[in-house]
């Protein structure tokens, strides 16, 4: 006996007539079993379920590792009121994923010191990957004179005395403004600071030979380590007319100058004449330039280092020189200046 119904379902049915009327065939007959049969008992087939996958997902793309190139090595010099205080270029990254950070120790605009410093930089991107360059900085210490208190010892021309515009025999009193030390003393304040001091101890009319009187007096009161020597001219102007004892007696002057100096341990510097031009005051060029001959003489003889002022101003004596023939201009004050400080700078300057 079946323990479930059987359903039967017509899918076609065909009708023929016979001797005993019309007869149901039956084509097609589907059975289905509704329920469960304990004699052969049919279970449904289950649907097909999908099989996993076995291929690994596929990461989406990634860009390559940060670069980082950094400046080259950078030189500088310490300035005068502290430690220098570098700005150096922002080193450059290349790929990463963005954003790219950038950290550098010490920073730029950081103070560094005197000496080697080297400079770290890292480039961190957004994925956390760093890459790192570096670059040496060095800082030279600012620069500064071995002997800093310079007396500028001479006569008129040291002192500072101008003609007046459109004569050639009045002088004016020394223009601070412009005398050769007060422009030397500004030029060594730009270098080196307030350290340096300069003493005019101009002395107008004086002759070399005469100088040695007060000489020892000025290096007293000035505490002076070095002098700047630049006398003969009145020697050479007031002999009648110019002759070698003249020129002697200049070179003689200046000897003894140089010798009182250094034996009180300064450092010594002889200035050469400065050049004239036609005027009331002037010398003949020959004559200057015989002069300074001797006065190299003298320089090798006492350890000296001689600044020639004489080729500063030969360039232009119509600008460098006043009416007199004899006396600078403020322009030619100036150009004596600057041969002095290249002087000094090449003779005592410390790197």
């Amino acid at each position: 006996m079946f323990e479930s119904t059987v359903l039967a379902i017509v899918h076609g049915v065909r009708f023929e007539r016979g001797a005993h009327g019309w007869a149901l065939a039956l084509l097609v007959i589907t059975v289905a079993s509704i329920g469960g049969c304990s004699q052969n008992p049919t279970s449904p087939t289950p649907p097909a379920q999908p099989h996993a996958s076995t291929t690994p997902p596929i990461a989406a793309p990634q860009s390559a590792p940060p670069s980082i190139a950094c400046p080259g090595s950078i030189s500088t010099t310490a300035p005068l009121t502290g430690p220098a205080l570098v700005q150096y270029p922002a080193p450059v990254t290349a790929a990463g994923e963005g954003p790219v950070d950038i950290a550098c120790t010490p920073a730029a605009d950081d103070p560094f010191p005197v000496g080697n410093t080297t400079v770290e930089c890292k480039a961190t991107d957004a994925l956390q990957r760093t890459a790192t360059c570096s670059f040496a900085v060095a800082v030279a210490p600012a620069p500064r004179l071995s002997r800093s208190h310079i007396l500028a010892f001479g006569d008129s021309i040291t002192f500072g005395e101008q003609v007046i515009p459109n004569t050639d025999n009045v002088l004016l009193a020394a223009d601070p403004a412009t005398a050769y030390p007060t422009v030397l003393a500004q030029l060594l304040r730009a270098r080196y600071g307030d350290r340096p001091t300069v003493v005019n101890a101009g002395l107008s009319g004086e002759k070399a030979a005469f100088g040695d009187r007060r000489l020892p007096f000025e290096i007293g009161k000035s505490s002076a380590d070095v002098v700047v020597l630049l006398e003969g001219a009145n020697d050479l102007l007031y002999a009648d007319p110019p002759s070698s004892a003249a020129i002697q007696a200049a070179e003689l002057g200046v000897s003894v100058l140089a010798a009182e100096g250094r034996h009180r341990g300064l450092r010594v510097f002889i200035a050469l004449l400065t050049p004239t031009k036609p005027g009331r005051r002037h010398i003949p060029l020959a004559t200057i330039q015989f002069a300074n001959d001797r006065l190299r003489v003298v320089a090798r003889g006492e350890g000296a280092s001689v600044i020639d002022t004489f080729s500063a101003l030969l360039p232009d004596l119509n600008a460098n020189i006043g009416s007199d023939g004899l006396h600078p201009t403020a322009l030619g004050y100036r150009r004596i200046a600057e041969a002095v400080f290249a002087a000094l700078r090449a003779d005592l300057d410390i790197h």
